[in-house]
């Protein structure tokens, strides 16, 4: 690689690693968004360079190999670099990272806690979708300290996240949404407990719940244990800035977990608006998110009480679930 290239590449990885940063302080940002610029750019490219995409069938390796070889002419990799295996209808694809493009990218992301995507693996990804007509997934391993880094792109419904404007409507997930600061969400609490005080911890809680089973279903089958599934759950939580969870406790054997909030946004509405249904706690809706979640995860009924709350001068919110006939 002469000098020119490798100032090049050097400023393709920065350029990835410029668009994460900055995913990552979107709403519902983060790798979502990594992968529209990902899938952007390769449509690009396959449709200036598709002459030399010659596949010999439709099967998603076939396409794999075919976008690996044209790559290669031109001269944007090697394909030695390269091991696919064909899984029926995945494709298992390994990678060598020491000699891969966007390794800067890569080792700086992981070291910086940047948000991380292989663009190598989303391009596979995409080329299977577009020429099969069929919508593909992908799943990679964590990016290890082996020489090669795993993955499997495979037939599946891929799930939408992400914050998009289309039009005059914002959507998050491709259902409707409204940008409502926490003052004039305040405003509304305040509205409800000066008029039924005793209603508010019941709404709060009952409306997340329900909503949370809903979204507990509509992921449960792309994860491989309920753990990971939850884990996605908080974290989209905390992309949308409601409050950022981390897991103490997860004992599925004994059906016991431990969860601490930081920066909840109805602690900060209960504190500002003078709220108080309850001696100690005002977070009746992250309970009830909580309680549905694990509810779901260990199939019966979990309940979710507050310990300690940031509204009332504590450095966090911290919830205990446990099975009801243990409460």
């Amino acid at each position: 690689m002469d000098h020119q290239d490798n100032f090049l590449f050097k400023l393709l990885n920065y350029v990835f690693l410029g668009v994460g940063q900055l995913a990552d302080n979107v709403p519902m940002g983060g790798i979502s968004y990594l992968e529209m610029v990902c899938e952007s750019y390769v449509e690009r490219m396959f449709h200036q360079y598709r002459n030399n995409f010659n596949p010999v069938s439709d099967k998603a390796v076939d396409l794999c190999q075919a976008w690996i070889e044209l790559m290669e002419i031109e001269g944007f990799l090697n394909k030695d670099d390269y091991q696919l295996n064909n899984g029926g209808d995945s494709v298992q694809i390994r990678v060598n990272k020491q000699n891969c493009s966007y390794y800067d990218y890569c080792n700086t992301a992981k070291k910086e806690n940047i948000s991380l995507v292989c663009p190598r693996m989303l391009s596979f990804r995409w080329v299977a979708t577009h020429c099969t007509g069929h919508q593909y997934q992908l799943k990679t391993q964590n990016f290890s300290d082996n020489n090669w880094c795993q993955g499997t792109i495979y037939p599946g419904e891929i799930r939408s996240e992400i914050l998009t404007k289309d039009g005059d409507n914002i959507s998050i997930a491709g259902e409707r949404a409204i940008v409502l600061s926490t003052n004039a969400y305040g405003v509304l609490m305040k509205t409800i407990y000066d008029y039924a005080p005793h209603l508010l911890d019941h709404v709060l809680y009952e409306s997340t719940y329900y909503s949370s089973l809903v979204e507990y279903d509509k992921i449960a089958d792309y994860y491989e244990n309920e753990r990971e599934v939850i884990e996605h759950l908080l974290n989209t939580i905390a992309r949308l800035g409601n409050i950022r969870y981390e897991i103490i406790e997860f004992d599925s054997h004994n059906k016991r977990a431990v969860i601490r909030g930081y920066g909840s946004y109805m602690a900060e509405i209960f504190k500002n608006n003078k709220l108080s249904v309850s001696p100690r706690t005002s977070c009746a809706s992250a309970k009830g998110r909580l309680a549905s979640y694990f509810t779901k995860a260990w199939g019966e009924e979990i309940v979710c009480e507050e310990l300690t709350c940031e509204a009332f001068g504590d450095d966090y919110c911290e919830f205990i679930l446990l099975p009801k006939n243990q409460k």
